[in-house]
Protein backbone atom coordinates (compact mmCIF):
# COMPACT_ATOMS: atom_id res chain seq x y z
CA UNK A 1 0.00 0.00 0.00
CA UNK A 2 1.41 3.63 -1.04
CA UNK A 3 -0.83 4.98 1.51
CA UNK A 4 -2.29 7.71 -0.93
CA UNK A 5 -6.14 8.15 -0.38
CA UNK A 6 -8.18 7.31 -3.26
CA UNK A 7 -10.09 10.16 -5.11
CA UNK A 8 -12.50 10.89 -8.08
CA UNK A 9 -11.50 14.64 -9.60
CA UNK A 10 -13.80 16.46 -11.25
CA UNK A 11 -12.58 19.66 -13.40
CA UNK A 12 -14.00 23.05 -12.99
CA UNK A 13 -17.45 21.66 -11.27
CA UNK A 14 -20.07 24.54 -12.66
CA UNK A 15 -24.07 24.37 -11.94
CA UNK A 16 -24.97 20.57 -12.21
CA UNK A 17 -21.63 19.00 -11.24
CA UNK A 18 -21.74 20.90 -7.83
CA UNK A 19 -24.18 17.38 -6.68
CA UNK A 20 -20.98 15.31 -7.59
CA UNK A 21 -18.79 15.76 -4.48
CA UNK A 22 -21.95 13.78 -2.13
CA UNK A 23 -21.98 11.54 -4.59
CA UNK A 24 -18.38 10.60 -4.81
CA UNK A 25 -18.32 10.57 -0.62
CA UNK A 26 -21.47 8.11 -0.61
CA UNK A 27 -18.81 5.51 -2.58
CA UNK A 28 -16.48 5.73 -0.23
CA UNK A 29 -13.58 8.14 -1.93
CA UNK A 30 -12.63 11.78 -1.93
CA UNK A 31 -13.81 14.18 -3.87
CA UNK A 32 -11.40 16.57 -5.34
CA UNK A 33 -12.73 19.54 -7.39
CA UNK A 34 -9.69 20.56 -9.54
CA UNK A 35 -9.85 24.23 -10.64
CA UNK A 36 -8.24 25.40 -13.85
CA UNK A 37 -9.29 28.59 -14.40
CA UNK A 38 -8.77 31.66 -11.92
CA UNK A 39 -11.60 33.90 -12.50
CA UNK A 40 -14.76 32.75 -13.81
CA UNK A 41 -17.24 35.04 -15.65
CA UNK A 42 -19.86 36.64 -12.85
CA UNK A 43 -22.61 34.10 -14.90
CA UNK A 44 -20.33 30.84 -14.38
CA UNK A 45 -19.08 32.48 -10.87
CA UNK A 46 -22.99 32.62 -9.48
CA UNK A 47 -23.24 28.74 -10.63
CA UNK A 48 -19.97 27.62 -9.11
CA UNK A 49 -20.50 25.93 -5.53
CA UNK A 50 -17.26 23.83 -3.86
CA UNK A 51 -18.53 23.23 -0.67
CA UNK A 52 -19.47 19.72 -1.17
CA UNK A 53 -15.61 18.64 -2.09
CA UNK A 54 -13.29 17.46 0.63
CA UNK A 55 -10.63 18.62 -1.21
CA UNK A 56 -10.25 21.92 -3.86
CA UNK A 57 -7.11 22.40 -5.94
CA UNK A 58 -6.31 24.98 -8.33
CA UNK A 59 -3.95 24.14 -11.19
CA UNK A 60 -3.85 25.83 -14.51
CA UNK A 61 -1.97 23.69 -16.79
CA UNK A 62 -1.59 20.10 -17.22
CA UNK A 63 1.75 19.57 -15.63
CA UNK A 64 0.72 21.44 -12.40
CA UNK A 65 -2.36 19.72 -11.92
CA UNK A 66 -0.82 15.80 -11.87
CA UNK A 67 2.36 17.57 -9.45
CA UNK A 68 -1.06 19.48 -6.91
CA UNK A 69 -2.63 15.36 -7.43
CA UNK A 70 0.06 13.35 -6.60
CA UNK A 71 -0.89 12.54 -2.96
CA UNK A 72 -3.35 11.09 -4.30
CA UNK A 73 -4.57 7.46 -5.81
CA UNK A 74 -6.65 8.92 -8.93
CA UNK A 75 -9.86 6.43 -9.72
CA UNK A 76 -11.37 9.02 -12.17
CA UNK A 77 -11.49 12.11 -13.65
CA UNK A 78 -14.69 13.75 -14.78
CA UNK A 79 -15.47 17.07 -16.75
CA UNK A 80 -17.39 19.36 -14.45
CA UNK A 81 -18.35 21.50 -17.42
CA UNK A 82 -16.84 22.61 -21.00
CA UNK A 83 -14.16 24.33 -19.01
CA UNK A 84 -12.86 20.77 -17.82
CA UNK A 85 -13.17 18.84 -21.46
CA UNK A 86 -9.41 18.82 -22.56
CA UNK A 87 -7.63 18.70 -19.22
CA UNK A 88 -10.18 15.63 -18.11
CA UNK A 89 -9.16 13.50 -21.10
CA UNK A 90 -5.49 14.85 -20.51
CA UNK A 91 -5.73 13.49 -17.67
CA UNK A 92 -7.01 9.95 -18.27
CA UNK A 93 -5.02 9.52 -20.65
CA UNK A 94 -1.93 10.27 -18.20
CA UNK A 95 -2.88 7.59 -15.68
CA UNK A 96 -4.53 4.96 -17.87
CA UNK A 97 -7.91 5.72 -16.46
CA UNK A 98 -11.14 5.32 -18.74
CA UNK A 99 -11.97 8.35 -20.65
CA UNK A 100 -12.47 9.72 -24.51
CA UNK A 101 -9.85 9.71 -27.10
CA UNK A 102 -7.21 12.64 -26.70
CA UNK A 103 -6.67 12.44 -30.26
CA UNK A 104 -10.29 13.36 -31.36
CA UNK A 105 -10.87 16.08 -28.39
CA UNK A 106 -10.60 19.08 -30.62
CA UNK A 107 -14.31 17.38 -31.96
CA UNK A 108 -15.51 17.91 -28.53
CA UNK A 109 -14.38 20.98 -27.39
CA UNK A 110 -14.61 23.22 -30.54
CA UNK A 111 -17.56 23.48 -33.02
CA UNK A 112 -15.72 24.06 -36.01
CA UNK A 113 -14.01 20.93 -35.46
CA UNK A 114 -17.20 19.43 -34.79
CA UNK A 115 -18.97 20.24 -37.61
CA UNK A 116 -15.94 19.25 -40.12
CA UNK A 117 -16.16 15.59 -38.23
CA UNK A 118 -19.60 15.11 -38.72
CA UNK A 119 -19.29 16.24 -42.64
CA UNK A 120 -16.53 13.90 -42.80
CA UNK A 121 -18.15 10.88 -41.47
CA UNK A 122 -21.37 11.80 -43.12
CA UNK A 123 -23.76 12.65 -40.36
CA UNK A 124 -25.89 15.56 -41.16
CA UNK A 125 -25.48 18.82 -40.18
CA UNK A 126 -25.24 22.28 -41.08
CA UNK A 127 -21.77 23.82 -42.60
CA UNK A 128 -19.97 26.58 -40.27
CA UNK A 129 -17.18 28.88 -41.96
CA UNK A 130 -15.22 30.92 -39.85
CA UNK A 131 -15.80 34.64 -40.20
CA UNK A 132 -13.55 37.53 -38.84
CA UNK A 133 -13.94 41.19 -39.35
CA UNK A 134 -11.44 41.36 -41.61
CA UNK A 135 -12.30 38.91 -44.31
CA UNK A 136 -15.76 41.02 -44.34
CA UNK A 137 -14.06 43.98 -45.10
CA UNK A 138 -11.82 42.22 -47.86
CA UNK A 139 -14.80 40.75 -49.54
CA UNK A 140 -17.81 43.44 -49.10
CA UNK A 141 -19.53 41.79 -51.91
CA UNK A 142 -20.07 38.45 -50.51
CA UNK A 143 -22.99 37.07 -50.94
CA UNK A 144 -24.49 36.08 -47.45
CA UNK A 145 -27.66 34.20 -47.12
CA UNK A 146 -29.17 35.72 -44.42
CA UNK A 147 -30.44 35.12 -41.63
CA UNK A 148 -27.16 33.71 -40.28
CA UNK A 149 -26.12 32.26 -36.70
CA UNK A 150 -22.99 33.77 -35.67
CA UNK A 151 -21.76 32.16 -32.73
CA UNK A 152 -18.10 31.61 -31.14
CA UNK A 153 -16.36 28.10 -31.70
CA UNK A 154 -15.79 27.59 -28.14
CA UNK A 155 -17.96 28.76 -25.07
CA UNK A 156 -20.77 28.08 -23.32
CA UNK A 157 -24.23 29.54 -21.94
CA UNK A 158 -25.43 30.75 -25.57
CA UNK A 159 -23.20 33.61 -24.87
CA UNK A 160 -22.88 35.90 -27.44
CA UNK A 161 -24.47 33.73 -30.23
CA UNK A 162 -27.08 36.03 -32.16
CA UNK A 163 -29.11 35.87 -35.69
CA UNK A 164 -28.08 37.84 -38.30
CA UNK A 165 -30.20 39.24 -40.71
CA UNK A 166 -27.95 41.59 -42.67
CA UNK A 167 -24.14 42.51 -43.19
CA UNK A 168 -24.16 45.54 -40.04
CA UNK A 169 -25.58 42.67 -37.92
CA UNK A 170 -23.07 40.45 -38.85
CA UNK A 171 -20.16 42.58 -38.24
CA UNK A 172 -21.39 43.78 -34.60
CA UNK A 173 -21.83 39.92 -33.84
CA UNK A 174 -18.29 39.11 -35.54
CA UNK A 175 -16.78 42.44 -33.08
CA UNK A 176 -18.66 41.20 -29.73
CA UNK A 177 -16.86 37.85 -30.24
CA UNK A 178 -13.73 38.95 -31.01
CA UNK A 179 -13.56 41.23 -27.96
CA UNK A 180 -14.35 38.92 -26.35
CA UNK A 181 -12.21 37.37 -23.82
CA UNK A 182 -14.58 35.67 -21.75
CA UNK A 183 -14.47 32.47 -22.75
CA UNK A 184 -11.65 30.55 -20.61
CA UNK A 185 -11.17 27.88 -23.44
CA UNK A 186 -7.97 26.56 -24.67
CA UNK A 187 -7.22 28.12 -28.16
CA UNK A 188 -7.73 31.45 -29.83
CA UNK A 189 -12.05 31.84 -29.93
CA UNK A 190 -13.24 32.91 -33.46
CA UNK A 191 -16.73 33.41 -34.85
CA UNK A 192 -18.38 30.84 -36.67
CA UNK A 193 -21.44 31.45 -39.16
CA UNK A 194 -23.75 29.15 -40.28
CA UNK A 195 -27.47 28.78 -41.63
CA UNK A 196 -30.28 29.20 -39.56
CA UNK A 197 -32.08 26.24 -38.83
CA UNK A 198 -36.06 26.60 -39.18
CA UNK A 199 -37.65 24.35 -36.33
CA UNK A 200 -38.21 23.56 -32.68
CA UNK A 201 -35.06 22.97 -30.60
CA UNK A 202 -34.34 20.09 -28.30
CA UNK A 203 -32.06 18.59 -25.99
CA UNK A 204 -31.20 14.87 -25.52
CA UNK A 205 -29.15 13.55 -22.77
CA UNK A 206 -27.17 10.03 -23.65
CA UNK A 207 -25.34 7.57 -21.61
CA UNK A 208 -22.16 6.50 -23.28
CA UNK A 209 -20.96 3.22 -21.87
CA UNK A 210 -17.92 2.53 -23.90
CA UNK A 211 -16.97 2.53 -27.81
CA UNK A 212 -19.14 0.20 -29.32
CA UNK A 213 -21.14 -0.73 -26.40
CA UNK A 214 -24.90 0.43 -25.40
CA UNK A 215 -26.23 3.73 -25.28
CA UNK A 216 -29.00 4.40 -22.86
CA UNK A 217 -31.52 7.40 -23.53
CA UNK A 218 -31.77 9.59 -20.40
CA UNK A 219 -33.72 12.36 -21.20
CA UNK A 220 -35.41 14.39 -23.98
CA UNK A 221 -36.92 17.89 -23.57
CA UNK A 222 -37.95 20.70 -25.42
CA UNK A 223 -36.24 24.94 -25.33
CA UNK A 224 -38.98 26.93 -25.34
CA UNK A 225 -36.82 30.37 -26.26
CA UNK A 226 -37.30 34.13 -27.27
CA UNK A 227 -35.51 36.23 -29.36
CA UNK A 228 -35.13 39.88 -28.52
CA UNK A 229 -32.81 42.54 -30.49
CA UNK A 230 -30.61 39.71 -32.32
CA UNK A 231 -30.32 37.51 -28.77
CA UNK A 232 -31.06 34.13 -30.50
CA UNK A 233 -30.96 32.13 -27.48
CA UNK A 234 -33.01 33.65 -24.53
CA UNK A 235 -34.63 30.87 -22.33
CA UNK A 236 -37.47 31.04 -21.21
CA UNK A 237 -38.46 27.27 -20.34
CA UNK A 238 -37.04 24.01 -20.55
CA UNK A 239 -40.03 21.02 -20.26
CA UNK A 240 -38.94 17.07 -20.41
CA UNK A 241 -41.07 14.99 -23.17
CA UNK A 242 -42.08 11.45 -23.49
CA UNK A 243 -38.92 9.40 -24.38
CA UNK A 244 -41.44 7.36 -26.96
CA UNK A 245 -42.37 9.99 -29.09
CA UNK A 246 -40.98 9.72 -32.84
CA UNK A 247 -39.24 13.04 -32.47
CA UNK A 248 -37.95 11.51 -29.12
CA UNK A 249 -36.51 8.48 -30.47
CA UNK A 250 -35.09 10.76 -34.31
CA UNK A 251 -33.50 13.00 -31.76
CA UNK A 252 -31.79 9.58 -29.98
CA UNK A 253 -30.76 7.82 -33.05
CA UNK A 254 -29.41 10.81 -34.25
CA UNK A 255 -27.68 11.62 -30.85
CA UNK A 256 -25.99 8.64 -30.81
CA UNK A 257 -24.31 8.95 -34.73
CA UNK A 258 -22.93 11.92 -33.18
CA UNK A 259 -21.36 11.12 -30.06
CA UNK A 260 -19.95 7.63 -32.43
CA UNK A 261 -18.62 10.36 -34.54
CA UNK A 262 -16.72 12.47 -32.24
CA UNK A 263 -15.46 9.32 -30.47
CA UNK A 264 -17.36 10.17 -27.10
CA UNK A 265 -17.41 6.66 -26.05
CA UNK A 266 -17.72 7.48 -22.27
CA UNK A 267 -19.95 9.47 -20.01
CA UNK A 268 -23.08 11.32 -20.00
CA UNK A 269 -23.37 13.97 -22.41
CA UNK A 270 -26.09 16.61 -23.75
CA UNK A 271 -26.98 17.06 -27.58
CA UNK A 272 -28.94 20.44 -28.47
CA UNK A 273 -30.65 20.20 -31.82
CA UNK A 274 -33.48 20.99 -34.10
CA UNK A 275 -36.02 19.00 -35.82
CA UNK A 276 -37.94 21.13 -38.64
CA UNK A 277 -38.36 21.04 -42.67
CA UNK A 278 -34.20 20.02 -43.12
CA UNK A 279 -34.56 16.66 -40.34
CA UNK A 280 -32.59 16.51 -37.08
CA UNK A 281 -29.79 19.40 -37.15
CA UNK A 282 -27.44 19.49 -34.45
CA UNK A 283 -26.96 23.36 -32.51
CA UNK A 284 -23.69 21.84 -30.09
CA UNK A 285 -22.78 19.25 -28.54
CA UNK A 286 -21.88 19.39 -24.31
CA UNK A 287 -19.70 16.87 -23.52
CA UNK A 288 -20.61 16.54 -19.61
CA UNK A 289 -23.54 16.47 -17.71
CA UNK A 290 -26.44 18.59 -19.03
CA UNK A 291 -26.71 21.80 -16.63
CA UNK A 292 -29.70 24.10 -15.19
CA UNK A 293 -30.00 21.08 -12.64
CA UNK A 294 -31.24 18.68 -15.22
CA UNK A 295 -29.96 15.84 -13.61
CA UNK A 296 -32.13 16.67 -10.42
CA UNK A 297 -35.00 16.77 -12.62
CA UNK A 298 -34.22 13.52 -14.04
CA UNK A 299 -34.14 11.93 -10.86
CA UNK A 300 -37.01 13.17 -9.15
CA UNK A 301 -39.58 12.07 -12.55
CA UNK A 302 -37.82 8.86 -13.08
CA UNK A 303 -35.43 7.93 -9.63
CA UNK A 304 -32.54 7.75 -12.16
CA UNK A 305 -29.26 8.89 -10.73
CA UNK A 306 -26.90 10.03 -13.31
CA UNK A 307 -24.26 10.94 -10.86
CA UNK A 308 -24.33 7.86 -9.52
CA UNK A 309 -24.52 6.22 -12.73
CA UNK A 310 -21.75 8.61 -14.70
CA UNK A 311 -19.46 7.90 -11.40
CA UNK A 312 -19.76 4.37 -12.54
CA UNK A 313 -18.93 4.85 -16.07
CA UNK A 314 -15.54 6.82 -15.72
CA UNK A 315 -14.62 4.15 -12.25
CA UNK A 316 -14.79 1.29 -15.15
CA UNK A 317 -17.78 -0.61 -14.09
CA UNK A 318 -19.46 -3.04 -17.07
CA UNK A 319 -22.90 -3.03 -16.95
CA UNK A 320 -24.46 -6.56 -17.83
CA UNK A 321 -28.36 -4.94 -18.01
CA UNK A 322 -29.40 -1.48 -18.50
CA UNK A 323 -32.66 0.36 -19.39
CA UNK A 324 -33.99 3.20 -20.53
CA UNK A 325 -35.20 5.22 -17.38
CA UNK A 326 -39.47 5.73 -16.78
CA UNK A 327 -40.60 8.84 -16.61
CA UNK A 328 -43.23 8.99 -14.05
CA UNK A 329 -43.52 12.97 -13.71
CA UNK A 330 -42.11 15.07 -16.33
CA UNK A 331 -40.46 18.95 -15.25
CA UNK A 332 -40.36 22.23 -16.78
CA UNK A 333 -37.44 24.70 -15.70
CA UNK A 334 -38.60 28.34 -15.78
CA UNK A 335 -35.23 30.50 -16.69
CA UNK A 336 -36.57 34.02 -15.50
CA UNK A 337 -35.83 36.87 -18.16
CA UNK A 338 -35.35 40.46 -17.14
CA UNK A 339 -36.28 43.32 -20.12
CA UNK A 340 -34.64 46.48 -18.55
CA UNK A 341 -31.31 47.17 -16.16
CA UNK A 342 -31.76 48.71 -13.69
CA UNK A 343 -31.51 48.10 -9.41
CA UNK A 344 -33.99 45.89 -7.62
CA UNK A 345 -36.16 47.13 -5.15
CA UNK A 346 -38.20 43.94 -4.18
CA UNK A 347 -39.19 40.61 -5.89
CA UNK A 348 -42.99 40.07 -5.90
CA UNK A 349 -45.03 36.88 -6.52
CA UNK A 350 -41.83 34.77 -4.82
CA UNK A 351 -44.60 33.46 -2.16
CA UNK A 352 -47.58 32.85 -4.98
CA UNK A 353 -45.17 30.43 -7.05
CA UNK A 354 -43.93 28.46 -4.10
CA UNK A 355 -47.56 27.28 -3.43
CA UNK A 356 -47.82 26.08 -7.17
CA UNK A 357 -48.92 22.47 -6.89
CA UNK A 358 -46.10 21.42 -9.79
CA UNK A 359 -43.43 24.10 -7.11
CA UNK A 360 -40.39 22.05 -6.47
CA UNK A 361 -37.90 24.39 -6.30
CA UNK A 362 -36.31 28.45 -6.73
CA UNK A 363 -32.66 29.62 -7.39
CA UNK A 364 -32.90 33.47 -7.35
CA UNK A 365 -29.56 34.56 -8.70
CA UNK A 366 -30.21 39.04 -7.17
CA UNK A 367 -31.35 39.88 -4.38
CA UNK A 368 -33.15 43.41 -3.10
CA UNK A 369 -30.11 46.26 -3.75
CA UNK A 370 -28.26 44.22 -6.39
CA UNK A 371 -28.37 45.49 -10.17
CA UNK A 372 -29.68 43.51 -12.76
CA UNK A 373 -28.32 43.66 -16.74
CA UNK A 374 -31.02 42.61 -19.35
CA UNK A 375 -31.28 38.80 -19.88
CA UNK A 376 -28.91 38.04 -23.14
CA UNK A 377 -28.67 34.60 -22.63
CA UNK A 378 -29.01 31.48 -20.12
CA UNK A 379 -26.23 32.64 -18.54
CA UNK A 380 -27.85 36.15 -17.60
CA UNK A 381 -30.76 34.69 -16.43
CA UNK A 382 -31.79 36.49 -12.85
CA UNK A 383 -33.07 33.13 -11.49
CA UNK A 384 -34.54 29.83 -11.93
CA UNK A 385 -37.81 27.99 -10.60
CA UNK A 386 -38.26 24.08 -11.08
CA UNK A 387 -41.59 22.50 -11.25
CA UNK A 388 -42.42 18.70 -11.50
CA UNK A 389 -45.48 16.90 -12.26
CA UNK A 390 -46.93 13.99 -13.46
CA UNK A 391 -49.22 16.16 -16.07
CA UNK A 392 -47.87 18.34 -18.56
CA UNK A 393 -50.57 20.58 -19.63
CA UNK A 394 -50.68 21.58 -15.98
CA UNK A 395 -46.92 22.32 -16.08
CA UNK A 396 -47.26 24.39 -19.05
CA UNK A 397 -49.77 26.64 -17.34
CA UNK A 398 -48.00 26.71 -14.33
CA UNK A 399 -44.94 27.96 -16.25
CA UNK A 400 -46.92 30.78 -17.80
CA UNK A 401 -47.89 31.76 -13.86
CA UNK A 402 -44.21 31.88 -12.67
CA UNK A 403 -43.58 34.25 -15.25
CA UNK A 404 -46.38 36.69 -14.98
CA UNK A 405 -45.89 36.42 -11.10
CA UNK A 406 -42.31 36.64 -10.22
CA UNK A 407 -41.26 40.19 -10.95
CA UNK A 408 -38.42 42.27 -10.27
CA UNK A 409 -40.03 45.80 -9.30
CA UNK A 410 -36.99 48.55 -10.50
Amino acid sequence: MNGRRSAIVIVDPVSSARHYGSEIRSKGLIGVALISVAKLSEGLRRLQDLSGFEVVVYAGSFELAVCRLAEYEICAVIPGSDLGLGLSDMLNYHYGLVGNPVISLKSRMCKLELKKTLEYKNVPATHSIEVSLKSIERSQDQNFNFPLVVKPSQGTGSKNVKVCKNLAELSLAISNIEGNHDFHVDGEVVALAEEYIEGIEYFVVTANLGKNENKIFLCFAKYEKIECSGNLSIYKNIMSLPLSGDNAQLAFSYACDVNEAIELDYGINDIELKIGPKGVLIIEQNGRLPGADVPRMIELCSGFNCYDFNLDIYLGKKFQHTATPRFNKHFCICCLISTAPGEVKSISGVELVSQLSSFNSMNLFVSTGQRVEVTRDFLSSWGMVYLVHENRELLAEHAELVHQLLRLNM
